[in-house]
């Protein structure tokens, strides 16, 4: 290859590298306990996800009695509702619409602590009709990683999906107890969101 073309490989790479987060591993993190939220809290993103954490570029608590309750961009139509264990019932995304009728949606579990492993199973309401899914959520790590927002200490946590049509995907999330939410997050379809701010009431 000659030194022209291989020049716009090298600049390439190194842009990829320059816009990756950066992370290190943590040697000890305590058990994080579920968040308090409180209407007013927000977090803001680079870009919106498939994942309903994540499905418009910013997300604020509306409601935390009976359920919880967050808006996406200020528009009431395109929310999330969680039940108290914060399992998702409704994402209302622009990338993704559905309901959970029955079983849980879960993205995440309290106490989280590295090693932890669960199972969960539920019938999600598509567009397309109604799919079974089981969903494997494991907490992998613990990683410091930086992203627009600051550097935080998180748990990477795996979510492996899998429904009854024979389709799989997983998401990835970095969740941060100082923040309380998730920092970073990777969708099945690999769109990837990142934290530029966040206010806590």
């Amino acid at each position: 290859m000659t030194t022209r073309k291989l020049l716009p490989l090298l600049l390439a790479l190194a842009l990829l590298g320059a816009c990756a987060p950066k992370t290190a591993p943590v040697s000890q993190m305590p058990t994080a306990q579920a968040p308090q939220w409180k209407p007013g809290d927000y977090w803001i993103f680079n870009t919106k996800t498939r994942s309903p954490f994540t499905m418009s570029e910013r997300m604020e608590v509306a409601q935390v009695e009976g359920e919880i309750v967050l808006f996406g961009n200020g528009d009431t139509s395109r929310k999330m509702r969680l039940d108290k264990d914060f399992c998702v019932k409704e994402s209302m995304g622009s990338l993704l619409k559905y309901t959970v009728p029955s079983g849980q949606d879960a993205y995440i579990f309290f106490p989280l602590a590295v090693g932890e492993t669960r199972s969960f199973q539920q019938s999600t309401a598509l567009s397309k009709g109604t799919q079974n899914y089981v969903n494997t959520v494991i907490v992998e790590a613990a990683e410091e990683i930086t992203v627009a927002a600051g550097t935080f200490k998180t748990f990477r946590i795996r979510v492996n999906k899998k429904n009854d049509t024979g389709w799989s995907g997983t998401y990835m999330l970095w969740y941060a107890p100082e923040v309380g939410y998730f920092v970073r997050v990777v969708d099945t379809q690999n769109n990837i969101a990142e934290l530029v701010k966040y206010v806590k009431k």
